[in-house]
Order: C-alpha cells, then sequence, then structure tokens
C-alpha cells in the first residue's frame, strides 16, 4: 500500500471515529430529551432551594453561605453545590438549566471513559483501531443504558456526576504519567501524584465517594498492569505505598471498625434496619443492580427506592447467602485469574471496589440507582471485547448499532416518564407495590386529584402489601381519613397508639405536623387536640426516642410544645419548646417556636422565643458551616410586629402566622 492509500485510509478511520462519537451523542441527546423538561423533585428541593435562602446568591456572603453550608454529607459538597450556580442564583429556578448541565456533564463522562476504556485496552496490546470502535460501543451502552436516567435527570445527582467525572480525570492522569516512567520518571511520578491527589479531592468535594480512586488506581495495577509485566516496570513501591496502599488501609481500617460499634446490631434512626441487617441485605441489592444492568428494564422505580426488603439472617431469605456466594466467587476467580484475564478482572473488580463505602456498613439507605454511575463503567468492556474478537466486523457494527439503538429507545421511555413529577410517581407506585414513600406520594397525588376514594384504596392497599405498620402510611391514612370526614375517636386512638411505640423518624417532622394542623383547624370532627398529646408522649417512652439529646427527641418535644400552645398551656409549650431547643439549637427552629406561639396568641412567650433566635444568630455568625435562612432583621422585623400587636386593645385578634 502507498503513502497516499495509507493517508487516505488513515483519514477514513478518523473521519469514522468521530462521526461514531458524534452520532453516540446526538442519540443520546435524543434519548434524554423529553426528561430535561421534568421538574426538580424530593432532594433536590432541600439542596438547590437553598439557593433562595438568603435572598438568592448575590454577593460573598450569600455565596459562603450557599457554597458551603451544605448538609448532604461530611463534605457538604461544596463542589456540586458550586456547580448549580451556572445554572441559577435564585429560588425558585427554571429546573431545566439543571437537567441540561447534568446532560452535558455526562456525555462529558462518556467521553472520559472512552478515552480511559482506549487506553486500558491498548495497555492490554489491542489494535490501536480495535480499541478504539471496542471503546465507542462499551461507552455506547454505558451512556445509553437507562439504569442511569435518574443519575442524570435528577438534578441533585449532579454530586454522583462530578465526583465520577474527577475519578475518570483521576484515572486518565495516573495512566498518562504511568507511560512516562521509562522515558521521564520524574515527571511520570509527579503527573501520577498529582492526578490521584487532586482528583481525590475535588471528586471528594463533589461526593464522598471519590475518596475511593486511590483504590480504583490499585484496581488497574493488579489487573491491566499486572498482566503486562513483561514490558511494563512495576512502581516504585515506596510511591505505591504512600497513593495506594496506605488510602486503602485508611478506608479499610474505618469501615472494619464500624463492625465493632456498640450499635452494630440496633437500628438507628432514621434508618428502620441495623448496620448488621444492611451488611446482610447488600449482596442482594448488588445482585438486583446486575441484573438490571445486563438485562435493562424500560422502567425502574426510580427515586423511590425502599421498596427492597430487608434481610434478617443469611437463610431470611435463602437468597441472601446464594448472593453473598455469588460475590464471593466472582471476586475470588476475578483476583486468581487477574493476568490470564485482566480486562474481565478489572470490569469486576472495578465494580466491587466502586460499591466499597455505599454498599457496605455506612448507615446510608439501602439501595439507589446512583451508586452505580460509576461502579458499572466498565462493565460491558470485556464483553464487547470478546464479542469483536468472535464476530466478523460486519457483524459487530450491526450488533452494536442494535444494542445500542434499543438502550437508547428504552432511555428515551425513562425520560418521558421523567417528564412530569406526577408520571413519575405514578410509574413508581405501579412499578413498587411495597415502597411506602412511592404509594404514599402517589394517594396524596390521588386526592389533591380530588380522587379520596381512590386515594385511600392505595393506602390500604399499601399498609396489606408491607408487613409494619409503617408510620408515613399511617399518618397519610389519617389526614386523607381526617379530610374526607370519616376519621372516627377509635380509629385516630388505634393509630395513635401504633405510632406511638415506634422508633421516630426524623423526616416524618412535616406529616406530624399537618395531622397536629388538620386536628387544630377542626378538620377531624371527634378529635380534639387534647387527644394527640398522649401519642407524643408515648413515643418518648420508646428508648430510641428518649436521648435528651437527639434530634428525635427535638421533634417530639417540639409536638409537644406545640400542642401545649394550641391547648392554650403556654407555660407548658415554653417548657417543651426549651426542651426541644437543647436537643437541637438552631435560629431558625426557635423562629419556628417563636412563630407558633405568636399564631397561638401566646405574644410574651413569642418574644422569649425570638430573643433565644438573636442570641443563636449571634453565636452562629461568621461560622462557614453554620447557615441560617433566617436573618437578624427578619427576627428583628418579627419582633416589632409582635409587640405592636400586645399594644392593641384587649380582644383585638393578635394572632399572627409564621414568618
Amino acid at each position: 500500500m502507498d503513502l497516499a492509500s495509507t493517508n487516505r485510509s488513515a483519514t477514513r478511520e478518523a473521519v469514522a471515529f468521530l462521526g461514531g462519537w458524534s452520532l453516540l451523542f446526538l442519540l443520546c441527546v435524543i434519548a434524554y430529551w423529553p426528561g430535561l423538561k421534568g421538574p426538580f423533585m424530593l432532594d433536590d428541593i432541600e439542596a438547590i432551594g437553598a439557593l433562595g435562602s438568603f435572598g438568592g446568591v448575590t454577593d460573598w456572603s450569600t455565596f459562603r453561605a450557599f457554597v458551603f453550608g451544605g448538609t448532604a454529607g461530611p463534605t457538604g459538597r461544596p463542589l456540586a453545590l458550586l456547580s448549580f450556580l451556572i445554572d441559577a442564583n435564585n429560588w425558585p429556578a427554571d429546573p431545566w438549566p439543571f437537567k441540561r448541565t447534568n446532560l452535558v456533564i455526562h456525555l462529558f463522562n462518556g467521553a472520559l471513559l472512552g478515552m480511559l476504556a482506549t487506553r486500558i485496552l491498548q495497555l492490554l496490546e489491542f489494535e490501536k483501531q480495535a480499541a478504539r470502535r471496542i471503546a465507542l460501543v462499551s461507552v455506547a451502552c454505558w451512556l445509553l443504558h437507562p439504569f442511569l436516567v435518574s443519575t442524570t435527570l435528577y438534578a441533585v445527582q449532579r454530586m454522583a456526576q462530578l465526583s465520577t467525572l474527577f475519578i475518570f480525570a483521576g484515572l486518565a492522569g495516573f495512566l498518562y504519567g504511568r507511560s512516562l516512567i521509562q522515558a521521564n520518571a520524574i515527571k511520570a511520578y509527579l503527573v501520577m501524584s498529582v492526578s490521584i491527589g487532586l482528583g481525590t479531592l475535588l471528586a471528594m468535594l463533589s461526593k464522598e465517594n471519590g475518596i475511593l480512586l486511590p483504590i480504583l488506581v490499585g484496581v488497574i495495577e493488579i489487573t491491566v498492569i499486572s498482566s503486562q509485566r513483561h514490558r511494563l516496570v512495576a512502581l516504585n513501591r515506596y510511591w505505591s505505598f504512600v497513593f495506594i496502599v496506605l488510602p486503602a488501609l485508611i478506608i479499610a481500617t474505618y469501615l472494619g471498625a464500624r463492625v465493632f460499634r456498640s450499635d452494630f446490631f440496633d437500628v438507628v434512626p432514621p434508618r428502620d434496619f441495623s448496620m448488621y441487617e444492611r451488611v446482610l441485605t447488600q449482596p442482594r441489592i448488588l445482585v438486583d443492580y446486575l441484573r438490571h444492568w445486563f438485562i435493562p428494564e424500560l422502567y425502574t422505580t426510580g427515586v423511590f427506592q425502599d421498596h427492597f426488603i430487608k434481610s434478617t439472617g443469611l437463610l431470611s431469605p435463602l437468597t441472601t447467602a446464594l448472593s453473598a456466594l455469588f460475590h464471593i466467587a466472582a471476586i475470588s476467580l476475578a483476583v486468581i485469574n487477574r493476568r490470564k484475564w485482566p480486562l474481565l478482572a478489572f470490569a469486576v473488580l472495578f465494580f466491587y471496589a466502586s460499591h466499597a463505602l455505599e454498599s457496605s456498613v455506612l448507615n446510608l439507605e439501602l439501595y439507589f440507582e446512583h451508586r452505580n454511575y460509576l461502579a458499572a463503567a466498565f462493565l460491558f468492556l470485556p464483553l464487547v471485547a470478546a464479542l469483536r474478537a468472535r464476530v466478523s466486523r460486519q457483524l459487530f457494527l450491526a450488533i452494536a448499532i442494535g444494542v445500542s439503538l434499543l438502550l437508547a429507545g428504552f432511555t428515551r421511555y425513562s425520560a418521558t416518564v421523567w417528564e412530569s413529577f406526577p408520571g413519575i410517581v405514578e410509574a413508581s407506585a405501579r412499578k413498587a407495590p411495597t415502597s411506602a414513600r412511592a404509594q404514599a406520594q402517589y394517594a396524596i397525588q390521588l386526592f389533591n386529584a380530588e380522587q379520596p376514594e381512590e386515594a385511600l384504596r392505595v393506602i390500604d392497599r399499601a399498609i396489606e402489601n408491607i408487613a409494619d405498620d409503617h408510620p408515613l402510611l399511617l399518618l397519610n391514612r389519617l389526614v386523607i381519613l381526617c379530610n374526607m370526614n370519616l376519621l372516627t375517636a377509635e380509629e385516630f386512638e388505634r393509630n395513635a397508639e401504633v405510632l406511638s411505640g415506634q422508633v421516630y423518624d426524623v423526616r416524618s417532622i412535616r406529616l406530624f405536623s399537618t395531622v397536629i394542623a388538620a386536628v387544630e383547624q377542626q378538620r377531624c370532627p371527634g378529635i380534639t387536640t387534647k387527644a394527640l398529646r398522649p401519642m407524643f408522649a408515648g413515643m418518648l417512652q420508646v428508648p430510641q426516642n428518649a436521648d435528651p439529646m437527639s434530634k428525635s427527641y427535638s421533634h417530639i418535644k417540639y409536638f409537644i410544645g406545640l400542642v401545649d400552645s394550641h391547648m392554650g398551656e403556654p407555660a407548658r409549650a415554653v417548657s417543651a419548646f426549651e426542651a426541644s431547643l437543647r436537643a437541637e439549637p438552631g435560629t431558625e427552629e426557635a423562629m419556628r417556636m417563636a412563630a407558633d406561639l405568636a399564631s397561638a396568641g401566646h405574644l410574651e412567650e413569642a418574644l422569649y422565643f425570638s430573643d433565644l433566635a438573636l442570641d443563636q444568630f449571634s453565636a452562629d455568625s461568621g461560622k462557614i458551616l453554620k447557615q441560617t435562612r433566617i436573618t437578624e432583621k427578619d427576627i428583628r422585623a418579627f419582633q416589632a410586629a409582635v409587640r405592636a400587636d400586645l399594644e392593641q386593645p384587649p380582644g383585638a385578634d393578635t394572632s399572627r402566622p409564621a414568618p
């Protein structure tokens, strides 16, 4: 072949390469496009809604409060919060730009993953063009997979996306640096050190699982690199210890120490499972993740993931032990054959290493799809490579196009469900009959759509399907019955007795407040405010609720104070509110109590709690990680209004809504 022919061939290959990636990105955008019109939901409101807490992010003070005031994890995830300012600086905001940016990050991650996959294949001595094709098809499966829809279209999951982005970038930097070892060792180790150090830091500031980057580097070393010892030099053992082994030991020690905690076998609110039960359940969940990945579905349960029934023993259910044996076998085979089948071993160990934090002993929810955004990145790579080696180029291309279009179609369908929150709720409720959250949300949706009878049927069916007396369902049932004028004193007392004996879930504060408001506003004939007090007093008899410095205790004491306030017992209300504040001090908490007292006509007591709010505000001033949505100006304005009410003649209406 002459030089001209070689150049033409190279040009055609370059055009095909760029064309393939362009078509993939276009297909991904088309698949996701309907979902970009979808709303904010659930955790979005808390994390992104803080944009409007201080009248918008307009100066250094409000910038600092938003970016460094996150509560999503130990780091606060400031880099992820900073990225939200790309899309808006106030609230309420249009969700479209947030979802658009998420999709852009998803595409960028796909490009980085393509670079990584190509480099790994070339390290395993795949021919350049073959490596590029295999990488493109593998990334297409990842980019277009419907199991990642909830990560990309759920705005707040940008945290997971950005963490993955910096992990991919760190791995790419490490592999580049490693390629320089023989030519320039000093530069090589400098590039690798910066890549791992900076990549880990940036990933952690987006989401805490970024700390796994050094372990993932280790996975590459013991699989891909280890299989090429005949031509690739080993890393300096001292450098390896500092940048790979030591971080892995620190993480392993931290996770291992949690097994020996005194509360390992205890159910710690707000979870309804112990760490022991969580560890037992994760093998089944990992199998379910893999099932969804290799056998995609049109739509999953989306953001409602409390449907998964926990394991209570190795044989309860039997699939617990079987799943554990499966994972042990998979990891063992990957480690034993890591030099014989390096690509398969790499994909398997990368999956499990990526789940080391979120699918182990941390007190997190049992199940979330976004945990696979990073973990599943290379799962299709060995399969695509094996297919390419066994079929003709034409058949490989046909299969690749067919699978890509199929996955894109599944994702497009899921994205259309994500166009509206009602659509998401209804689809999730039908998909997960054992999800209390999905069923409760669906019932609320039906009730708001003036279908109370159907809403009640949904709640009653959910209570039958879910074995435990779930407080979320019981509380929503009480509210629905109350508003339908069907709640009897006997029905209320029966449910109140069940609720008072349960471990309190701090996420239920709004629901309990709704019940109190419904009774106080006399929307529940036959149920008096006084009847509520024994339910909350009974909750304090549950040991897990009785710690006087816990958030659960704080909430329950707040409910008692709220009831006492409405009952015309300001002294008892003040005592309960003070106990609540001691357990959970805060400017917003104190002002909420002040507003409750003012709305009930207890103005002197309201001023007392607004003074406590001022004291707390002064104590929190200047603390970067202790920000409040209430300003001193707000508190002073509230006090002025209350004092004006105090000066009104006797008999005047001095009730005041919350500020």
